[in-house]
């Protein structure tokens, strides 16, 4: 019996130490972990303060970028190119065409030295005052459409739109024959270009009364003697 006690009290015991050191064992584990947490922590802090730090105002910074660039070069040839710039790029370069403003183009066709065709005659009569009324207007239908009018081969109007009412227009006729090309711009919304054309001298008598039927384009021409 006193056997079997002291054998229960000697297993007991050793049970007890067992605990204890184990006990001890995993407190140590947990400080060694929290140790190298606290390590880390502070590893991360230093970093976070260095990258805090301000660049020095004061500090060299190299700007030879230009030793290694031929600026003189480059500041020759913008120059150069500039001296060499034609500001009126949209006009003639020609010597013989000085007098021409730009290229002139008539359904994608260059027409700049094609002299002002005639489609159909008006006649020609005569006046014996140095001024003359032109009157023109649409006789049909007024659907739009327009004409440029022409003195001698020079543009004197441009653009008109042909209304019920007379477009009225004054010529100063040179000396001896004069001659007035009517062209049509279009041809409105129901074509022909169709127009009614009147001309009165300085005095008020009825020199011409005509009419035309244009395709756009087309150029109606009355001729004019001036004595």
């Amino acid at each position: 019996m006193n056997i079997s006690l002291k054998l229960l009290l000697g297993l007991l015991l050793i049970s007890v130490v067992s605990v204890n050191s184990y006990s001890q064992n995993d407190t140590t584990k947990i400080k060694r972990i929290d140790n190298e947490t606290n390590q880390t922590k502070s590893t991360n802090q230093l970093k976070a303060k260095s990258l805090n730090i301000k660049a020095n105002p004061n500090s060299q910074i190299d700007l030879t970028i230009d030793k290694k660039l031929n600026t003189a070069a480059i500041d020759k040839n913008l120059n150069e190119n500039k001296a060499n710039r034609n500001q009126n790029f949209m006009l003639e370069n020609l010597p013989e065409d000085n007098d021409i403003i730009g290229k002139k183009y008539w359904k994608g066709k260059d027409v700049t030295h094609q002299k002002l065709a005639s489609n159909f005659s008006l006649g020609t009569v005569n006046s014996k005052t140095k001024t003359v009324k032109v009157e023109c207007r649409d006789y049909s239908y007024v659907d739009g459409d327009r004409i440029r009018i022409y003195v001698n081969e020079q543009v004197v109007s441009d653009n008109i739109g042909l209304k019920a009412n007379y477009y009225v227009y004054y010529i100063n006729l040179e000396k001896g024959y004069n001659r007035i090309d009517f062209q049509a711009l279009n041809q409105g919304l129901s074509g022909p270009n169709t127009a009614e054309l009147t001309l009165y001298d300085a005095n008020g008598n009825l020199i011409s009364s005509k009419e035309w039927n244009l395709e756009t384009g087309q150029t109606a021409t009355l001729g004019v003697l001036h004595n």
